[in-house]
C-alpha cells in the first residue's frame, strides 16, 4: 500500500490497481457525516475479496463472543446502498476481470468526496471509461449520494444500470430481518428490523439516467426480491458516448422516526434529493463541510486532518 498512496492536506490518493489490497483500501477510503459510515467498497460488482459496510449511528446488534457466553453491542452491518452493477451487453462489468489502463483513487477530507476513476478492457473486448463519485451529506444526513459515469472508447451496444438496495451478504450470525422490500415507479426500498434490539431501518432510492448531457426518460425493470430492492434501466451507446447514472438514497431509523412513517419517510426523501440534484446537494454538503473545518483549529499534518475526518465515520474508524 505505501507505494501506491499519495496525500496532500486535503487529499488521500491511490494510483494503481492491487487487488490483494482492496480489503485495507476499503477501510482507508471510508466515509461518513456522523450519522451514517460508509466503506469505500466498489459500486460495480467485483470478484475479489470485498466487505461492504454500512452503519448508521446508535443501530447495535447484540453479537456472541466466541467461546463465551456473553455477548457484546456493536453497530449493525445493514443493507449496502452503494451498489450500482453495470453491465456491458450481456457481460458484467469486474475490475478483477480487466485489463486496468489507469486506475486512481481518491478521498477528498474537505468535502467527504471519494471518487474513482478507471479505463479498461474487459474480457469481451469493451474498451470504456469510467468515472465515479460519492459522498454521504453532511447537510442532509439521512441521505447518501452516487454519480456513476461511463464513456465508451469502442464499445457499441447496450448498457445496463442495476441501482439497488442489497441485503444479500454472508453473515456467520444473522442480524436483522427484511420487513418489506417494495419497488415503485420512481423509488424502491428495503426495510429491515435488527434482531435482539428490535431497531428498524428504511433505506430507499430513486435515480436519474443521463445520456450525453440530456435526461432519459426512461422505462425501469423493477427488482423487487426478498433482499434486494430497485431498478435496472439502460440506453444504447455508441462510440464517444457518456452515460451518467445518479443514485440518490436515504437512509432513515426507528431512532428519529416512528416505525410506521419509516417507509414513507424514507421514500419521499429519496425523492426529494432526486429533486434537488446532484449540484444543489453537494454544494450543501460542501458548506456544511467548510463550516466543521472552520470550528478545527488544531491542523497540524495531514495525520491530524485524516483523524478528524474519521471522527464522522460510525462504527469505521
Amino acid at each position: 500500500m505505501e507505494n501506491t498512496l499519495k496525500t496532500d492536506p486535503w487529499l488521500l490518493i491511490e494510483e494503481e490497481f492491487h487487488p490483494e489490497n482492496q480489503l485495507n483500501s476499503e477501510s482507508i477510503f471510508s466515509i461518513g457525516n456522523g450519522k451514517i459510515g460508509q466503506t469505500g467498497n466498489f459500486e460495480e460488482f467485483f470478484s475479489g475479496k470485498s466487505e461492504p459496510k454500512t452503519n448508521i449511528s446508535g443501530i447495535y446488534i447484540n453479537k456472541s463472543i466466541e467461546n463465551s457466553v456473553n455477548r457484546i453491542s456493536e453497530l449493525s452491518n445493514l443493507p449496502d446502498w452503494t451498489e450500482i452493477n453495470v453491465r456491458l451487453n450481456a457481460e458484467m462489468l469486474d475490475l478483477n476481470q480487466c485489463e486496468i489502463f489507469h486506475f486512481q483513487r481518491s478521498l477528498n477530507l474537505k468535502s467527504g468526496l471519494l471518487e474513482r476513476n478507471f479505463e479498461v478492457l474487459t474480457n469481451d473486448n469493451h474498451h470504456i471509461d469510467v468515472s465515479v463519485q460519492r459522498f454521504l451529506s453532511l447537510a442532509q444526513p439521512e441521505v447518501g449520494i452516487i454519480k456513476y459515469s461511463v464513456k465508451s472508447i469502442d464499445f457499441i451496444g447496450r448498457i445496463s444500470f442495476i441501482p439497488v438496495i442489497d441485503g444479500n451478504f454472508d453473515n456467520n450470525e444473522p442480524e436483522w430481518n427484511v420487513l418489506q422490500s417494495k419497488t415503485q415507479k420512481e423509488v424502491a426500498h428495503l426495510w429491515i428490523q435488527t434482531r435482539k434490539s428490535n431497531f428498524q431501518v428504511c433505506e430507499a432510492v430513486s435515480y436519474d439516467l443521463i445520456k450525453n448531457n440530456a435526461l432519459i426518460k426512461t422505462n425501469p425493470t423493477k427488482i423487487e426480491k426478498q433482499n434486494v430492492a430497485g431498478f435496472s434501466v439502460g440506453t444504447d451507446l455508441k462510440i464517444g458516448d457518456t452515460v451518467c447514472i445518479y443514485k440518490f438514497v436515504a437512509l432513515l431509523s426507528s431512532l428519529d422516526y416512528p416505525y410506521k412513517e419509516l417507509t414513507s419517510r424514507a421514500c419521499d426523501l429519496a425523492i426529494v434529493a432526486k429533486t434537488k440534484g446532484w449540484n444543489e446537494l453537494f454544494e450543501e454538503n460542501c458548506s456544511a463541510w467548510e463550516q466543521k473545518w472552520e470550528n478545527f483549529e488544531s491542523i497540524e499534518s495531514k495525520e491530524e486532518i485524516y483523524k478528524y475526518f474519521k471522527q464522522f465515520q460510525p462504527g469505521l474508524q
